[in-house]
This record gives structure tokens, C-alpha cells and sequence, in this order.
């Protein structure tokens, strides 16, 4: 039995339906704000890719002539195909290379901004420079500095006298791809040093003091106590890097083109270069749908296995 008085089970339920409405108007009121971003996200995404899957089931050339239905035959040619299977080896050498290279420095510059004191902002202007330049500009100039006859890189180590370790880099199928590599961090690195920053800020100071008065160095504290304060920011990043990398063209196209030899040759240039080159569009469609699976699925299992582990 209920012993509440009746005039607070009165005022409870007056409460309560005075949520009720608030929170349908609130809907109300949220509804049109989704609205707009379903219908610009059906416009240019799911109605474009609707349309790229029932192509790559065709053998259309791109012209205006009607085209037939072929089946699976464009992904059962993907999997015999070696310079797509090449391709793909790259793509993940790219996105492996990057991170360990990349993530580590990020984490470093990071670290060294939050404890820096005194000219924090001049460091923070350096490091972002690089981002101000167009993709397009920054791979030419990166074409300059690996030029073997001119180029400041094999200049430099002619004058130190290692004339031996000369050669010229985006021409040599073993250094081309890490070459680009070099390029991209240099470019792109500010963008998650930024965000590292940003999560390293979020972490309560107290965590730390606490840490310090109990007699453990820096060190201690960043492994110990940072790290695994920052393994959501980390996970988030790793994920969205991965799907730049799946995504990577403009660096590829302006420096190498794909070669020497296919060894630069990445999904999206492999792709651009059948769709548009050589106007199967059909083929390039599949590669699409392909690339767009591996991004969904790849992300949706690192956010799972990511989140779940924890530092010792």
C-alpha cells in the first residue's frame, strides 16, 4: 500500500507529466535539426553509393549507352587481379609504417606542450606550419627535396660524406613508399598532436600530484597514470587514421603516381587510375564498394578491441 500523502502523490505526477511535455517538445524541436543532415547524408552518400554497387555489378565504361548485368564477375576478377592484391599490401603497409612512426612523435610533441610552460605558443605555430600548405604543394616541395640531382636531402648527405647512402628516393622501389611516408607525417602530424594535446589537458592534474607525492618519476606517471587516461583519445585516433590511410591518394598521385613499379600503387590511386584512366568504371565501382567494406568492418572491430584492453 502506497503511504504517501495524497498531495505529494499529486504533486509527483503533476511533475511527472510536466517532464513528459517538456520532453516532447524538446523532440519536437529536434527532430528538424535531423532532418536536414538525413536528407544531405542520403543525398550524397547512401543514394551515390546505392547507385556505385548496382554499377559494380555491371560493365559500364562510363558512356551513355545502357549496360548489361554481369554478376560478381567484376569481384571475382578483384581477387585474381595481382596489382589489386599489391595494392592492398601497400594500402596496410602505409597505415602500419604511418602509425608507428607517426603516434609515438604525436604523443611526444604532446607531452612536451602540456608540461612546457614558457613559449608554448610559438612551439604550437612551428609544429601547425606544415598544415597550412595544400596537399598538392607540399607533395611537390617533398619531390624537390628527394630530387637526386638537386634535391637538399642527398645534398646534405653529400656534404656530411656519406655520398654512399645517395639514391634517388621516390625512384627506388625500396625507399618510395616510406619516402611518402616521411612526407605525410610531416604535412599531417600537427593535426593529432592538436588533438593529443587537447585529451592530455583533459586529464585531471590531481591524478598526477597524487602519483608525484607517492614518489613516482615522470615516466611512472605518463605510462602509469597518463596513458591509460588517454587510451580512449588514442583508440579514437588510431581508428580515424586508419581510414585516412584507407583513403589516401593526393600525396601518391602528386609524388609518385603509383610506381616505381606498383610499389607506391595504393587502393585509391589502383582505383582512380582503372576508373578514370581507363574508363572501366564498372571495375572501379567494385573496387569501391570493396574498400568501403574494409573501412566499416576494420573500424567497427579496432573501436572494439581497442577499447577493451587496458594497460597493466
Amino acid at each position: 500500500m502506497n503511504s504517501s500523502p495524497p498531495k505529494q502523490r499529486s504533486a509527483a505526477a503533476q511533475g511527472k507529466a510536466s517532464r513528459s511535455i517538456i520532453d516532447r517538445q524538446r523532440q519536437k524541436l529536434t527532430v528538424p535539426f535531423l532532418l536536414v543532415p538525413t536528407i544531405l547524408l542520403t543525398l550524397l552518400f547512401v543514394i551515390p553509393l546505392a547507385q556505385t554497387i548496382q554499377i559494380s555489378f555491371s560493365d559500364w565504361y562510363g558512356t551513355f549507352r545502357t549496360y548489361d548485368w554481369v554478376g560478381g564477375d567484376n569481384y571475382e576478377k578483384l581477387i585474381r587481379d595481382s596489382l589489386f592484391l599489391q595494392a592492398v599490401e601497400n594500402t596496410f603497409t602505409y597505415f602500419g609504417v604511418s602509425l608507428i612512426l607517426l603516434f609515438p612523435l604525436a604523443l611526444f610533441y604532446a607531452w612536451g606542450l602540456a608540461k612546457l610552460k614558457t613559449g608554448r605558443s610559438f612551439f604550437q605555430v612551428v609544429i601547425f606550419a606544415p598544415a597550412v600548405l595544400s596537399v598538392p604543394v607540399a607533395g611537390i616541395l617533398w619531390k624537390f627535396i628527394y630530387n637526386p640531382n638537386f634535391g637538399i636531402l642527398n645534398e646534405a648527405l653529400r656534404w656530411i660524406g656519406l655520398d654512399s647512402v645517395t639514391r634517388p628516393w621516390l625512384g627506388d622501389p625500396s625507399t618510395a613508399l616510406l619516402g611518402i611516408i616521411v612526407a605525410v607525417i610531416w604535412h599531417g602530424s600537427a593535426t593529432w598532436i592538436i588533438l593529443l594535446l587537447a585529451g592530455l589537458e583533459g586529464i585531471p592534474r590531481e591524478y598526477g600530484e597524487a602519483a608525484a607525492l607517492d614518489g613516482a618519476r615522470d615516466i611512472q606517471i605518463f605510462l602509469r597514470v597518463t596513458l591509460p587516461q588517454l587510451w580512449p583519445v588514442l583508440t579514437t585516433l588510431v581508428v580515424l587514421w586508419f581510414i585516412e590511410s584507407m583513403q589516401t591518394f593526393a600525396f601518391i598521385y602528386v609524388m609518385t603516381e603509383g610506381g616505381p613499379h606498383g610499389t607506391t600503387e595504393v587502393m585509391a590511386t589502383y582505383m582512380y587510375t582503372l576508373a578514370f584512366d581507363g574508363r572501366m568504371f564498372a571495375y572501379g565501382s567494385a573496387m569501391a564498394v570493396v574498400m568501403t567494406l574494409m573501412v566499416l568492418l576494420i573500424s567497427l572491430v579496432g573501436f572494439r578491441s581497442l577499447r577493451s584492453e587496458r594497460f597493466a
